[in-house]
């Protein structure tokens, strides 16, 4: 080895590690190389940085020469893949001229050059990690670390027997997060941190309705109600044999035995199933709010669940996603179901003749009562720990997040919209989509004290949509096309692509729920008709029902109350229509999430009250139909009246029927007549309505809207989010008021002129659509913006509609 090459490097001005500003990614790497270099030689121990691999520049040799650039810190937004250090035994005295662009000098035998290959990768990797793709990339590749054998001689020492023997790798370390302030020194960026709500803003804490303890309350008493009616019901029968003497099946002690308990079950049903409706609703922003730091908010924008489904069977989603007790209530609220058929089965007659004059008297099952009771106990468990979970101290919410529009306010300065570019057409979001550790609440930037409400990320960097679509667009591409013109060529046949997928029938109308598939709804049609048909057939053909048949099975009442008779004829007509119950509570709930974009997708659009601002899922059941009328939107209204309907089913079908002695003799079941015809009814209704449940085109999406991240794949590129007049919000009146377009309008005045004036007022108001339209990078999106601008007559959003 030439001594001259040797001595430029040990005269290297060596300093303590300081940051300082280059012009250049490549002046900065030469920089630090010429340090890193000149500590290497000099060092007894060298440290070799593992990188993932990437495009290589070389520095020139003047310029590693003359910097004085000393290893700068990580930046805090960027995390960085984690660098093994290994520990190296030999001393690499390798000449600096051997990196340059002049001339390459043969490898020297004996010298390993891995260290400062990994240290040039690391360099020339350094922006992309600033931008945002260290935070994603995979493991490193080990490179293995070149051991001297024996018959190499090192250049300018002899390693003795201990430095010849490999020490064991160390365990990857992490960088130190460097401050926002240093970030912005390096990048410039401006950076998200969190803060406490100003006392001068609104406070958060919002609970929905539901889940507060006015209403959890109340449903907790009417559960121990019903315990305390059936262990009542219990301890009396057995000490008085029996509860009251039977008279008929068509009087209204029949019913209160009969009909009655199903009822009063079928009322804790519905209103539980208010209750899961808010659960899912606010379950992702109560896991955002939360101030401890658990792995449970990756990802789950685009993973938790915000429409109910836990019907037919239970909804066990929660428990992969991190949130067991929210598992553990469904559970138990689904479990509260199948309480309905138990009910009507509760009760039956008993021949009894020790109680004066021989005759039949109601009385319980006894077995039957305490497992309602139990069911009941969980229940109630699963309340109080809704009441615990869900307090205002454990929210970040200003309102109630029920429908699109809420998503405006949520995520208009949120730093994790370019996530989603090009999402709209995306069939799986879950599949497409990088995890974000998202937070919800109040947020203020490293380079303004100004405070904001937001959903986004902590310590990263806020980048404009317009600015960095292409940036993150390209985020997986592949690392190893190093060639500027490859990528160009791939950035431009991905937007080619995305622009054909944007204008296809198919992406557009893609998806729908698999019960609603073409070939489901004809298999759910010709059963419901077969089956009804069937069902008339054996009722009414020669007076079947209304002369009773034979039950097959032994009738006699044992000491418990239990009738193997008149359990199987209550309990499994009544299974059979809890199943028709729960089945139909789909259908419902995605017509009334999808009826939105349905109404959005008109010629002309839609107000914002008919579009943007819906939430049937948030409203009561029989409120829902109401409004549906309102707004025009039959298909809802009759879906929603169907499946309050549909509870009837169930009930009249586990109390139609009782086993009654003749005076032959014979016990057959008969049928209370009044009850059987309404059933009757009730059923032609249901099974008819399978045929009117095709989902139109415009009811056909992109991909699922079951999530936060499928519905703001139609919003991240919106106007709306830009829009000035929806900014600064504080209040759900306001934010309605805005987005109708009637601010400032007076109300004053006689009836006459008010109504008129309301009806121009109508006429005037907003319009949104959801089509094809230009976002605020300048480029076409699929998804929901304004009609129209103020002053300008041009429809800016392609509807489906116009499209035909």
């Amino acid at each position: 080895m030439n001594q001259a090459a040797i001595s430029p490097i040990q005269q290297v001005k060596h300093s303590r590690p300081q940051l300082q500003h280059a012009d250049s990614i490549l002046s900065s790497s030469a920089g630090y190389l010429s340090e890193y270099a000149s500590d290497a030689s000099s060092s007894q121990s060298a440290r070799g940085y593992e990188t993932p691999p990437s495009r290589v520049s070389t520095p020139t040799h003047r310029q590693m020469q003359e910097s004085e650039m000393t290893l700068p810190q990580r930046p805090q937004a960027a995390v960085p893949a984690p660098l093994t250090v290994r520990q190296s035994a030999n001393h690499y005295g390798r000449p600096l001229d051997a990196l340059g662009n002049g001339h390459l000098s043969p490898p020297t035998p004996g010298v390993d050059d891995t260290p400062y290959i990994r240290f040039a990768l690391e360099q020339l990797t350094f922006d992309e990690e600033l931008a945002g793709r260290g935070r994603h990339s995979s493991e490193l590749i080990d490179y293995p670390q070149s051991q001297q054998t024996a018959h190499q001689q090192p250049v300018q020492s002899t390693p003795t027997q201990h430095q010849k023997q490999r020490q064991p790798p160390q365990r990857p370390i992490q960088f130190p997060r460097a401050s926002s302030e240093q970030r912005r020194a390096k990048t410039g960026e401006i950076m998200l941190l969190p803060s406490d709500p100003p006392r001068d803003r609104h406070q958060l804490g919002f609970v929905p309705t539901p889940l507060r303890l006015i209403s959890l309350g109340p449903l907790v008493l009417l559960c121990l109600l019903m315990i305390a009616a059936l262990i009542f019901s219990n301890i009396y029968a057995l000490t008085n044999h029996g509860l009251y003497d039977y008279d008929n099946n068509f009087t209204p002690r029949y019913f209160v035995f009969e009909y009655l308990p199903p009822i009063l079950g079928m009322i804790i049903v519905f209103w539980l199933f208010v209750v899961q409706a808010a659960i899912y609703r606010i379950a992702p922003y109560f896991t955002m709010s939360s101030k401890r730091p658990s792995s449970k908010r990756d990802g789950i924008l685009h993973t938790t669940p915000i429409t109910p489904a836990n019907f037919v069977l239970p909804d066990w989603r929660f428990f992969k996603l991190g949130e067991p007790m929210i598992g553990a209530v469904l559970t138990g609220f689904w479990l509260t179901n199948w309480t309905i058929p138990l009910l009507s089965c509760l009760y039956g007659t008993q021949w009894f003749t020790n109680v004066g004059t021989p005759r039949f008297r109601w009385t319980p099952v006894q077995g039957l009562g305490w497992f309602i009771a139990f069911l009941y106990l969980i229940t109630i468990a699963a309340l109080i720990y809704c009441m615990i979970r869900f307090r205002r101290r454990n929210s970040a919410l200003m309102w109630d997040p029920t429908c699109l529009a809420d998503l405006i306010i949520l995520f208009q300065r949120s730093n994790i919209l370019p996530d989603y570019v090009r999402s709209e057409t995306k069939e799986d979001l879950a599949a497409e989509m990088h995890p974000r550790y998202s937070r919800l609440g109040y947020w203020t930037t490293n380079q303004s004290p100004d405070f904001f409400y937001a959903v986004g990320e902590a310590n990263q960097p806020y980048l404009e949509l317009s600015t960095s679509s292409d940036k993150y667009a390209n985020e997986k591409m592949d690392s190893s096309r190093s060639s500027r013109e490859s990528q160009e060529g791939l950035r431009n046949s991905q937007a080619s692509s995305f622009a054909r997928m944007l204008h296809s029938p198919w992406v557009r109308h893609r998806w729908c729920p698999w019960y609603l598939k073409d070939s489901a709804i004809l298999a759910w049609a010709i059963t419901a008709v077969l089956l009804l048909v069937a069902f008339l057939a054996v009722s009414f053909v020669n007076r079947a029902v209304q002369r009773g048949f034979s039950p097959m099975l032994p009738s006699t009442t044992q000491s418990n109350g239990f009738s193997p008779a008149n359990f199987l004829y209550s309990f499994l007509p009544s299974l059979l229509g809890m199943f028709l119950f729960l089945a139909w509570q789909p259908i419902d709930v995605y017509f009334r999430a999808v009826q939105a974009y349905a109404n959005l997708s008109e010629h002309d659009g839609a107000t914002a009250r008919r579009s943007i601002l819906l939430s049937y899922n948030a409203q009561l059941p029989g409120i829902v139909s109401l409004r549906a009328v309102m707004n025009r939107d039959w298909k809802v209204a009759y879906f929603s009246l169907v499946s309050v309907m549909a509870a009837t089913i169930p009930v009249l079908a586990g109390g139609v029927f009782t086993a009654l002695l003749f005076a032959n003799g014979e016990v057959w079941m008969t049928a209370s007549f009044p009850g059987y015809i309404a059933l009757c009814v009730f059923l032609a209704i249901y099974a008819l309505s399978y045929l009117i449940i095709w989902p139109t085109r415009f009811r056909y999406l992109p991909h699922s809207i079951n999530t936060v991240a499928g519905n703001l794949s139609f919003l991240y590129a919106s106007r709306l989010l830009k829009d000035s007049s929806i900014r600064n919000i504080r209040t759900k009146a306001d934010f309605i008021a805005r987005l109708d377009g009637r601010v400032g309008t007076g109300l004053t005045g006689d009836g006459r002129r008010a109504g008129r004036r309301t009806e121009k007022q109508s006429d005037q108001e907003s319009r949104y659509g959801f089509g094809i339209y230009t976002g605020v990078d300048g480029k076409e999106h699929l998804g929901i913006d304004r009609m129209q601008r103020p002053g300008s007559g041009e429809n800016l959003v392609v509807t489906s509609r116009q499209s035909r």
